[in-house]
């Protein structure tokens, strides 16, 4: 069967990088089997993907996404070199398959769709202001980071909100306080229950101790509670 043929970007495009591989593979979470023949050329990247499972495109670029930054990480450490990949592209005669990639996360996109974006802006820079608006700021970057890394989505959600509860203890002088009443204080604030603060925790845990990511969690759930919760705080502040 015709392989699939994945392309994108190595960045930053100044600093230029040239490697090639093959690499076996089996998918974590459905125990697939697969083969990647890896070719970056002046940070332009291809790589053909052959396999006899009809795969969900969005869960193969994940693969593909993550095998590329897997060699980059290891050239970080290396060299010292800071690269990020971009894979924007899938393309499969065979399989009728021609498809760029956005950078939506459907579930957020389609809920917030119809937001004045400038208004909501001029609401939330007042947040990020000031000493405590760098809880506000460290939330959203976490979030940003649990779009673009799928397998640590667990951890950069619940890291996201444990920031606004440092925001929310900070804001009400409880920073002494322990984690208990300091979280007691977030729920209050932000009327958001226990079990959805619990739901993210127990995705983050075994990423915070360096366990295997959150591939085959249902990432639907993770991003709709993490954004509900960031939601219900941010309309208190």
């Amino acid at each position: 069967m015709e392989p699939y043929l994945f392309q994108g970007l190595v960045l930053p495009e100044r600093a230029q990088l040239s490697l090639g591989f093959p690499l076996k593979f089996e998918h974590v979470s459905t125990g697939v089997s697969a083969e990647a023949k890896v070719s970056i050329v002046l940070n332009q990247v291809a790589v053909w993907v052959t396999s006899e499972h009809d795969w969900n495109i969005f869960d193969l670029r994940n693969v593909v996404k993550n095998i590329v930054h897997g060699h980059l990480s290891m050239i970080g450490y290396l060299k010292g070199l800071a690269y990020d990949v971009e894979i924007t592209r899938v393309l499969s005669r065979e399989r009728e398959i021609d498809y760029v990639f956005g950078i939506d996360i459907p579930c957020i996109a389609n809920r917030n769709q119809d937001i004045n974006l400038n208004e909501k802006l001029l609401q939330l820079r007042p947040t990020t202001a000031g000493e405590h608006g760098v809880f506000i700021l460290r939330c959203f970057d976490d979030l940003t980071s649990a779009m673009r890394h799928a397998n640590d989505t667990g951890f950069y959600c619940y890291r996201a909100v444990e920031s606004l509860r440092h925001h929310c203890a900070a804001r009400n002088n409880l920073r002494e306080a322990n984690k208990a009443q300091q979280w007691q204080k977030f729920r209050d604030v932000s009327g958001v229950d226990e079990a959805s603060i619990r739901l993210l925790k127990a995705a983050a845990d075994p990423l915070r101790h360096g366990e295997l990511g959150t591939e085959g969690i249902d990432r639907v759930e993770l991003f709709t509670t993490t954004w509900a919760i960031v939601d219900a705080y941010i309309s208190k502040v």
